[in-house]
């Protein structure tokens, strides 16, 4: 029985350990052991309950209907289990539901903060069927679908002054011009155009793709003259122009750089997404300051240090994941989860690998990765105990409202000395911890493990200063492992939750439950997350946000001996979040105003809390750590990222969103990707991961 020691317990690593115990068999040809920092599992997806019961996450949580392979695990894993007759959660349809509104923050022409309506279509798939990705040009249909469907609900989308000043419509020898001379003409020609768009490449592909983009630029530019002509009220029709201008532009790249020298997405990722729109003719000024072009950037957290003035995001990648999220969501575009995330999914899937024999070892820090003399292999690991337990084993959760659930801090009363670790705020998660650990343990080659799984966020490994590192030995040697841990870049964000006492109606957000993004900066990213409000406990709150966003900081790369990072960054989010709620609140709740400030008693805290003192009583964190900081794709990166059997050490297996597989970017779904791939490294299975060769799919071949 090959023995696998699983180090890091976040999603990629739990997955990981899945695949390799699905079956019967496969549990008699694995015996695999986790290794976790401190007390939970989930990694980023990691959530606990707080001593008031409230669900505390690491930021917010929404999925997208392309999320294929973190679909197919959830509909396995509730497949697979009987809940508690009086759990909200019976089912994988419980857990995540359809979240087709998704308003996108604008500033108008006052200079203040609103947000553009967009609810997407639905369709009749299911997220995590099995089906595979269609072909890559089946997506673009999708995007036409898209502005097709947005130009019809434009108030006003043709004028004939605009029309005017656009000129007569395209016309091409062999191609059917408009029937009418108006922007929605144009873009229902080019729907019908690019359905039949496969058989003409392979005749007069340049003809063919030329007149595609001749429609497409002259919508944008009647848009651009209906916004002109409409002043202020042209909101809309200017969003429109936008899109777009920038369609054009990724449809002449797509042909020059892609279709015609048949190169998948990740031959493009040496330049910035937004430099290759403006290479190709979209207008500078809305490729720099659109909101079309942030909420890529915003929605993944791909800016240098958390820093939105130093945006980066590998072009191909960037295209991809667009080509992804549009063109091959199932069900709805966005699924909201309908409780913490640490219940909802990591929970179960704890329960499932418990089931099928995997061990956990809980309160495991790595600190050491040593190889053979001949450098070849893993010989041993060593690891800090950092804390012992009274009992044989550690019991990481508890069971409430019909749901087994992570608390906030570990279970104190579990561990030797536990009050005293309590009394001295001892965090276990944190880089920053200075506790003494309560012993070392040593895990050695052929004794103890045959293949490691580096399943630890890279951000742990990654030289950030002079302190040593667990893998220190493996980066020294060069080549392929340090070459992807030096050049990969990581990013901080931060989090708040809000509860309140009134409803998103009674703030003036009448619109419908919303999931926006970005809005004001930096918390631009924020959701309607009401629905967790019945998994805890009875309180006054009538309505729950939450909001996230990168955090423009270098503190993640402080010296672990430098105890006041924590405090420091906890300090500098919470004045940052009463800020952005007293200039930027009313964006989301404008009756929630007192004057020019933010209304602090709607929200719900201790009656003698104040002002301002009635945020102490909400949630916030700084994601600084390194094991908590997301992956940043940045242009000339790509080529540094490997498969999870590429390391150059023999028994080494990577797995995290770091790694190569069809996302290439901070996503859950790249995490769970990544983690079967890990396991398909060491035992075949699973055979099919969906997506996983997206980005390096050329356009002639077919689904995969």
């Amino acid at each position: 029985m090959k023995k696998i020691a699983i180090l890091g317990g976040g999603m990629a690593g739990l997955t990981a350990a899945y695949h390799l115990t699905r079956t019967p068999e496969l549990r008699q040809q694995h015996s695999v052991t986790v290794y976790q920092l401190g007390w939970r599992l989930g990694g980023k997806a990691a959530s606990g309950r707080d001593a008031q019961g409230r669900n505390l996450e690491h930021g917010l949580h929404v999925w997208f209907g392309c999320y294929e392979n973190m679909f197919q695990l959830l509909r396995q894993l509730y497949a697979g289990r009987t809940a508690p007759p009086d759990s909200p959660l019976q089912a994988w349809t419980d857990v995540a539901r359809p979240q087709p509104y998704t308003p996108v923050g604008v500033l108008d022409g006052q200079g203040r903060w609103t947000y553009w309506p967009l609810t997407w279509w639905t369709n009749d798939d299911v997220p995590g069927d099995g089906t595979l990705m269609p072909h890559w040009w089946q997506s673009l249909q999708q995007l036409f679908h898209l502005v097709e469907r947005l130009l019809h609900r434009a108030p006003a989308p043709s004028h004939a002054d605009a029309v005017a000043a656009a000129g007569a419509p395209p016309m091409r020898e062999g191609f059917a011009a408009p029937v009418a001379p108006t922007a929605q003409a144009a873009i229902n020609a080019a729907q019908r155009h690019v359905q039949s768009l496969q058989g003409d490449l392979l005749r007069d592909g340049h003809h063919a793709w030329q007149h595609l983009v001749d429609l497409v630029h002259w919508s944008a530019t009647v848009m651009k003259h209906t916004a002109g002509a409409q002043a202020l009220s042209g909101t809309y029709d200017r969003m429109l122009w936008d899109i777009l201008d920038i369609l054009a532009a990724v449809l002449r790249g797509c042909w020059t750089d892609l279709i015609r020298p048949d190169q998948p997405f990740e031959s493009l990722d040496d330049e910035d997404f937004r430099d290759w729109l403006i290479r190709h003719g979209a207008d500078p000024g809305v490729v720099r300051t659109s909101t079309v072009t942030r909420v890529l950037y915003d929605t993944m957290f791909q800016y240098e240090d958390g820093d939105v003035q130093r945006p980066s995001y590998a072009a191909g990648t960037a295209l991809g994941v667009i080509m992804r999220l549009l063109g091959t969501f199932k069900g709805s575009m966005m699924w909201d989860i309908q409780a913490g995330m640490g219940e909802a999914v990591v929970a179960p899937l704890y329960e499932a690998l418990c089931a099928a024999g995997v061990q956990f070892r809980f309160f495991r820090k790595v600190t050491d990765l040593e190889l053979s003399a001949d450098g070849k292999r893993i010989q041993t690991i060593r690891l800090d105990r950092q804390a012992d337990t009274l009992a044989a084993e550690y019991v990481p959760t508890f069971t409430c409202n019909g749901l087994s659930c992570w608390p906030a801090e570990p279970f104190w009363n579990q561990l030797k000395d536990g009050e005293a670790l309590k009394e001295a705020g001892v965090n276990f998660e944190s880089h920053w911890c200075d506790a003494a650990p309560a012993g070392k343990e040593v895990l050695q080659f052929g004794a103890d493990f045959d293949t490691v799984v580096l399943a630890i966020t890279l951000g742990a490994y990654k030289k950030l200063n002079g302190d040593p590192g667990m893998c220190d030995q493996l980066i020294a040697r060069g080549g392929p492992f340090a070459e992807y841990v030096n050049n990969i870049g990581i990013v901080p964000s931060q989090a708040v939750q809000l509860w309140f006492d009134r409803t998103p109606a009674q703030m003036g957000w009448v619109t419908g439950k919303a999931a926006t993004v970005s809005g004001p900066e930096y918390l631009n990213i924020s959701a309607d997350m009401s629905q967790v409000l019945r998994v805890e406990p009875p309180s006054s709150s009538q309505s729950l946000y939450y909001l996230t966003g990168t955090y423009a900081t270098t503190l993640y790369r402080q010296p672990a001996a430098n105890m006041q990072v924590p405090a420091q960054a906890a300090a500098e989010v919470r004045e940052a979040a009463i800020e952005w709620l007293n200039n930027f609140g009313y964006a989301l709740w404008p009756l929630a105003r007192d004057g020019e400030r933010f209304d602090w008693p709607v929200l719900t805290a201790p009656h003698e809390a104040v002002g301002e003192a009635r945020f102490d009583a909400q949630f916030w964190r700084a994601n600084i750590d390194p094991t908590e900081c997301c992956t940043l794709s940045a242009a000339g990166t790509t080529k540094y990222r490997l498969h999870p059997d590429q390391t150059g050490f023999e028994n080494l297996i990577l797995a995290g969103e770091g790694t190569r597989h069809g996302f290439n970017t901070t996503t859950i779904e790249g995490a769970v990707m990544s983690g079967a791939a890990a396991s398909r490294a060491i035992c075949g299975e699973p055979a099919v991961i969906v997506g996983y060769d997206f980005l390096q799919r050329r356009p002639s071949e077919g689904p995969g």
